[in-house]
């Protein structure tokens, strides 16, 4: 404990939620006569007398609980051999990483007369509310199990709302938004690790004519198809997405140029020999493998002139942005 808080003018300590006294400074245990080792691990009951331990239970560990804080509550505390003294206690209910405490600070009133009235009236209160008292627990049993219970779904629903916002919802796999996320993550780390990064971005070869000819629905069973391809043609760490109409995107974490091409070409012959699940179709792919100077968006922009490239020349093939500007590419794969 910080020793200006061990010595201050006011007694203080912090108790478990379950009433156990984890800190008391020093102040606090001068004004009762105790010894720490007598008071820490122990319930706070052992420092009250018997109507402050009725009145704890019944007023502020409720209002503790609910509110997170209490204000000027009289509480008289039992001094070691002596006669109670009388407190004023102000708390706050903190919840941290390390766990949950409720700081509470003890101001020693010294007009005890000031409060004669209002005590025996809180007497007469306590009296009452002994009576009721196991109606009240058992409330407050139930509206806690009502809040874990809300508190559950609030914690599945924003899940459930996580993972809708970062999913294209006919395919399954990352939208735009979440590819755009990953790109830039990925880039950093493998740039930050000296390790090779690529980018593949595909797309559905002559797809308004499937549209036209067989439906939109079939349409959209092509990309599903497709979809399903790039799944399985690429490994757990690697970011297939969704990247707008007919286009998808892969991000290759750790894969240099010939195995950018060597992805880009499975993907290229499965779409090809894809036809007895759908409608035949093929797509065109346009790789790129990141340099020390690449951006996100130089990034996307070389694998978009990739991909243009592979759909003027032909369509149904592989073409890698380092062969755009060679009179020869042999890594434009058909």
């Amino acid at each position: 404990m910080d020793e200006h808080l061990n010595h201050a003018p006011c007694g203080y300590l912090t108790l478990a939620d379950d009433g156990t006294i984890l800190t008391i400074n020093q102040t606090l245990l001068n004004l009762l006569g105790y010894d720490i080792n007598e008071l820490r691990g122990k319930h706070i009951n052992c420092m009250m007398t018997v109507s402050s331990r009725s009145f704890f239970q019944l007023y502020f560990f409720p209002l503790i609980q609910l509110q997170g804080t209490v204000e000027e509550m009289y509480l008289p505390l039992q001094p070691k051999g002596e006669n109670p003294l009388p407190f004023l206690l102000n708390a706050l209910r903190k919840v941290t990483e390390k766990g949950t405490a409720t700081h509470c600070m003890f101001t020693l009133m010294k007009r005890r007369r000031e409060y004669e009235q209002s005590i025996l009236e809180i007497k007469r209160e306590m009296e009452e509310q002994n009576r009721i008292k196991e109606e009240m627990i058992t409330e407050l049993e139930l509206l806690q199990r009502q809040l874990e219970h809300k508190q559950q779904e609030l914690v599945e629903m924003n899940s459930r709302l996580k993972v809708l916002a970062e999913t294209d919802g006919l395919t399954g796999l990352k939208n735009r938004r979440s590819f755009q996320e990953s790109l830039s993550l990925n880039m950093s780390l493998c740039q930050e690790s000296s390790l090779p990064l690529s980018l593949l971005l595909l797309d559905v070869d002559h797809f308004k004519n499937i549209n036209d000819t067989f439906g939109h629905l079939t349409g959209d069973k092509v990309l599903q198809v497709l979809a399903l391809l790039l799944k399985e043609s690429t490994k757990e760490d690697d970011v297939v997405a969704r990247y707008g109409g007919e286009e998808f995107a892969v991000i290759l974490p750790n894969a240099d140029q010939p195995q950018a091409l060597q992805v880009g070409e499975k993907i290229r012959s499965l779409a090809e020999a894809s036809y007895s699940t759908s409608p035949w179709f093929t797509v065109s792919i346009g790789a790129v493998t990141m340099s020390l100077e690449d951006t996100v968006t130089s990034l996307q922009s070389k694998a978009d002139r990739a991909l243009y490239s592979s759909k003027r020349n032909g369509r149904n093939r592989v073409t890698h942005f380092d062969f755009l500007h060679r009179s020869t590419d042999p890594n434009s794969l058909k």
